[in-house]
């Protein structure tokens, strides 16, 4: 571990403090789904949330008797990669807790967030693996969740993907990924920060607005903010709901195209136009919305003729009484 290099407050002070606030009965709330005695990981690139998360976590570990880490991950892809990694470690030290520092070599090009994000996760189930950990946890938060369903909706997602960032999802196997400020806004986080004193680094390609989530952060979300405050945990909370509902949407789905067909098209007719494109997502997953679409409308038809759609290597054929999937 690196030496302290920013003035932090008194540690006792601060988790106890920080172990009374809103937040930590959030974070304790989806801690419970963890066993007692586990050890648990925090992704912590060194800002605002994800500092919020370790402080909050290491304040709530001893009701669970859970051993907390933190985990940071250095693409060197910005020059202050690595004094934020630097800063981490200095914050691991003030909490009296282990780091774990990796170093991932993402080359430039197409596609960098995406890669980058990719050699960011495998590092951290690594660093989870190397532990013994069960559980990774993640800050992002309500203005995150905002954003992803934004991006997804202007994609032309389907209901599951609308739902947005589940709080807690399998990331390997025996690993969990949780997220338990998923729910609660990105200023909240701040503030706890500032009023127990302690510090964190600012992410210069958070004010990139040439990134699609950067233009929605900085353009977009305040103008909804402004016009509903409290917008983007009211949106969070909603797709929760929205999962719930894609949930069971699945589940009829799945039965609607049982076996390997060919199915019975009246049936599929008779079925609800969200339940039927469904069954055709899951089993064409790689089908565009617009070719979807078409498929959904010919089934429903009352036309005769055969029809016959092809989506990577597949092929639906939609005839007057039955619709038949073939490779």
């Amino acid at each position: 571990m690196t030496t302290l290099q920013a003035t932090f407050p008194d540690r006792a002070g601060a988790l106890r403090a920080a172990s009374r606030s809103p937040l930590a009965r959030e974070v304790h709330r989806a801690l419970e789904a963890v066993p007692r005695g586990e050890r648990v990981v925090v992704a912590v690139s060194g800002g605002a949330d994800s500092t919020a998360l370790a402080v909050l976590a290491v304040a709530v570990a001893p009701r669970g008797a859970w051993t907390v880490r933190l985990a940071t991950v250095d693409h060197g892809l910005r020059e202050s990669s690595a004094g934020d990694a630097d800063a981490v470690e200095s914050l691991a030290q003030w909490l009296g807790v282990r780091c774990d520092r990796r170093r991932v070599r993402v080359q430039p090009g197409a596609r960098l967030a995406a890669r980058a994000r990719a050699a960011r996760y495998g590092a951290l189930v690594t660093a989870a693996n190397d532990a013994g950990a069960s559980t990774i946890l993640f800050a992002h938060h309500a203005e995150d969740q905002l954003e992803t369903l934004l991006m997804r909706l202007v994609r032309g997602a389907g209901p599951a993907a609308v739902g947005g960032m589940p709080m807690r999802r399998t990331l390997a196997p025996g690993l969990s990924l949780l997220r338990p400020l998923l729910e609660r806004s990105r200023a909240e986080c701040r503030a706890l920060l500032e009023r127990l004193g302690v510090p964190w680094r600012e992410d210069p390609t958070n004010a990139d607005r040439a990134r699609v989530r950067g233009r929605l952060r900085h353009d977009v979300l305040p103008v909804l903010e402004a016009l509903r405050p409290g917008a983007a945990v009211r949106a969070s909370r909603a797709a929760r709901r929205v999962r719930g509902a894609a949930s069971v949407l699945k589940s009829r789905a799945r039965r609607l195209l049982q076996g390997v067909g060919p199915w019975d098209r009246s049936a599929l007719r008779r079925a609800p136009r969200e339940v039927l494109a469904q069954a055709l997502r899951m089993r064409l997953p790689l089908v565009s919305e617009a070719s979807l679409e078409r498929m959904v409308a010919a089934i429903r038809s009352t036309e005769v003729e055969p029809r016959r759609f092809q989506s990577r290597g597949e092929v639906l054929w939609v005839r007057a009484r039955e619709v038949r999937l073939e490779r």
